[in-house]
């Protein structure tokens, strides 16, 4: 097959959906399918244009212009980027559904549609939001051949408006075979957090948290990981420093992948506050790692954390983390290692190799039967 994932980032931009994309597009390539990305040249992270085609990770990539928001940037030029191929799978709601299929009787290639969450992370405009979804998103998903929803939680969302037909609950994939081979050298009192810093994402409650603790722990600090596209670090920085957390803190915005294998060897505990989750990668990476996770139950979280065998589930308002934090802190390297262990045991199932052939029999399926006209057969 040849097959385009279309998304509005890619690498070198770092994220859970391009992770994602990566590893799905990688796991084909390895099956014998002709694979590429479709992108947007501007990198959100820093502002810089990336080249208009490049190979990343042994996939192809082509890049377009787009004007617009971050939130919904609209690049037509879309509409060309598609043509040729069997099959285009769109990651995320955004413009690229409502586009493609509106013109889907000019350009007639099969879509299939990653919801990676939605677009509902952040309280924003969530009135236009909800009336979008019931509007616009139910007659756009109305025009693709397949719908694959990221957890349960997004199947319960989009069922209200897709059949029950033209949706595949399919989890994220994750390239957890590197994670997996990391030995745990746990530095005491090391917290790791891996995501952007984004309001949804709550970092100023893991804050809190610590300056709760901070006095019975001296050797307690923060790494957090995550690139800052709302400007949220400067406000983030001064909490620090109301909070007593001066020189117990640090964020090192986009930090490289051996970067981020270092501090998951050394981490005492993975940590995550978020009040929504598309899916929530990074807390199975961090399980992958053999990492303690305390997370808010969200996204994927309840599916994979079994609560004080493999991690900590909160409630979505994380109360008690700081108990939570306590209570992993406080715990003897032998616990420590044998959650560890359970939660690398509980992320096997994302492994590519369990993840892509489900891919491939979703694609096979929206082109042997519900493919558009000029397809080719397989």
């Amino acid at each position: 097959m040849r097959i385009l994932q279309l998304t509005r980032q890619f690498l070198p931009a770092e994220g859970g959906v391009e992770s994602v994309v990566e590893g799905l597009s990688g796991a084909l390539q390895q099956k014998g399918h002709t694979v590429q990305v479709a992108t947007l040249r501007l990198l959100f992270s820093t502002g810089a244009m990336a080249p208009a085609e490049s190979i990343e990770a042994g996939i192809a990539v082509r890049r377009m212009r787009h004007w617009g928001s971050r939130r919904y940037p609209v690049a037509p030029a879309a509409l060309g980027e598609i043509r040729g191929y069997d099959l285009v799978h769109i990651h995320a709601i955004d413009f690229f559904v409502d586009y493609l299929s509106l013109l889907r009787l000019l350009h007639r290639v099969p879509l299939v549609v990653s919801t990676h969450g939605g677009f509902f992370h952040t309280q924003w405009a969530s009135g236009f939001k909800e009336m979008y979804f019931k509007t616009i998103t139910r007659k756009s998903l109305g025009g693709v051949e397949a719908v694959v929803c990221v957890s349960q939680h997004d199947r319960e969302m989009f069922g209200k408006i897709v059949p029950p037909q033209r949706i595949h609950v399919i989890e994220n994939g994750a390239n957890i075979d590197r994670f997996w081979s990391l030995q745990k050298r746990i530095e005491p009192g090391l917290v790791l957090g891996i995501s952007r810093l984004a309001e949804n994402k709550r970092v100023h409650k893991v804050l809190e948290a610590m300056a709760l603790v901070k006095d019975r722990y001296p050797r307690l600090r923060l790494e957090w990981v995550g690139a800052d596209f709302t400007g949220l670090r400067g406000s983030l920085e001064r909490r620090v420093f109301e909070l007593g957390l001066g020189g117990r803190v640090r964020f090192h915005g986009a930090a490289s992948r051996e970067e981020l294998y270092r501090l998951l060897e050394r981490a005492h505990l993975f940590v995550s506050a978020s009040r929504y989750e598309g899916f929530g990668l990074s807390t199975i990476e961090a399980m992958s790692a053999a990492t303690v996770v305390v997370v808010t139950a969200v996204g994927a979280h309840p599916d994979v954390v079994q609560d004080g065998v493999s991690g900590f589930l909160m409630d979505a308002e994380a109360t008690g983390l700081s108990a939570h934090m306590e209570r992993v802190l406080s715990m003897p390297l032998e616990k420590l290692a044998k959650i560890g262990e359970a939660a690398r045991e509980a992320t096997r199932r994302f492994s590519w190799m369990q993840i892509a052939p489900q891919y491939e029999q979703l694609y096979r399926q929206v082109l042997g039967t519900g493919g558009r006209a000029g397809a080719r057969p397989l």
